[in-house]
This record gives C-alpha cells, structure tokens and sequence, in this order.
C-alpha cells in the first residue's frame, strides 16, 4: 500500500482507531483527571501567594488579585513538574505508535 493512500484511510479512520485504543484513551483521560493533590497544591499556593503579597503591604484587593495569580502559577508549576517526573508516554509518541499497527494490519490483509 502507497503511503499516500495510508494517509488518506488514516485521516478517516484516525478518529475511531484512536478512541478503540486503550492507552491512548487512558493517557488522554489523565491530562484532565484531578485528584485531592490538585486541591491542596491549589489552596496551598494561594496560602503561599498571599502571605508573600502582604509583605508588600499593598491595599487588600490587589494582595488577592496577586495571590490568585500566585496561586495559578504555583499550580501549573506544580502539573508540570507532575508530567515530567511521571515519565509517561505523550499523546504524539501513542498516537505515532497506533498508527505504525494500522498499518501494519492493513498490510497484512
């Protein structure tokens, strides 16, 4: 089969194929899963952001806005980190991975 053509079935059956693949699926639904982790690291950057924002003693709504964007920050840093020490394969590499057995199979037909 011409790799042109591959493409072609691949672009109309990448959707079903993927969702049918189990990993794929799984890592896919942890991109989005929370856990109780989520909300501590969430309430505790704000905790964090807030007492650092009033060592500036600044007016009182501008401390919160400050803490809000300190707490979001410490949040994302702390999903990143989260992704990169869990070592997991990324969405592209299973993607890259199911598509290499598709074509295999309908090689092999």
């Amino acid at each position: 089969m011409a790799d042109k053509e591959f493409e072609a079935i691949w672009k109309q059956n990448k959707n079903k194929v993927l969702a049918n693949d189990e990993e794929y699926q799984r890592i896919l639904k942890s991109y989005t899963q929370w856990n109780w982790v989520d909300y501590v690291v969430l309430i505790g950057g704000f905790v964090i952001a807030e007492n650092f924002a009033q060592s500036f003693q600044l007016d009182s709504l501008l401390v919160y806005l400050i803490a809000i964007v300190g707490m979001l920050l410490i949040w994302l840093g702390y999903r990143l980190i989260k992704g990169r020490l869990v070592g997991r394969k990324t969405l592209k590499e299973i993607e890259q991975k199911v598509k290499e057995r598709y074509h295999n199979t309908l090689n092999t037909q």
